[in-house]
């Protein structure tokens, strides 16, 4: 074989494992780890009423954080999504913006009316993106 079609062979199984592994991935069904996972609304969540993994976003509500005085991992508060909400139990360290009025996504299942989220990320603040906007300005113009 000339060394032209061994290159073109060579590329072309590379392309084909990559798009293998591409369809293995998206549709893994792994209910344990699934390595796609569905973005709900709290409407839809409460209606599914399944106990699927799912990840959820919202802001959370003014007043509802509650951390145990006994263990300091473990917190509840209420998510809101335009006119719904949905209490949310986590069980370990909170992100350091977690406060009230914050957007928060969640991630786990729902277990009766409580969303038992395992991971809690907090969405960056909005008051950080005007600083930043104004430091590459700033930066632009030293040039």
């Amino acid at each position: 074989m000339q060394s032209r079609n061994k290159f073109v062979v060579t590329i072309s199984g590379i392309i084909l494992l990559v798009f293998v592994w591409i369809y293995w991935v998206s549709t893994n069904s792994d209910t344990e780890n699934p390595t796609m996972m569905a973005y709900l609304t709290i409407d839809e969540i409460v209606a599914s009423e399944s106990q699927a993994r799912v990840k959820m976003g919202g802001i959370i509500q003014a007043g509802s954080i509650v951390i145990d005085k006994s263990d300091q991992l473990k917190a509840t508060f209420v998510i809101e999504q335009d006119e719904s909400s949905l209490e949310v139990s986590y069980y370990g360290s909170r992100p350091d913006l977690f406060k009230d009025g914050i957007e928060v996504i969640v991630e786990g299942s729902l277990k009766g009316n409580i969303f038992v989220a395992d991971i809690v990320q907090t969405k960056c603040a909005s008051r950080y993106e005007g600083d930043l906007r104004e430091e590459t300005a700033d930066a632009g113009n030293a040039l």
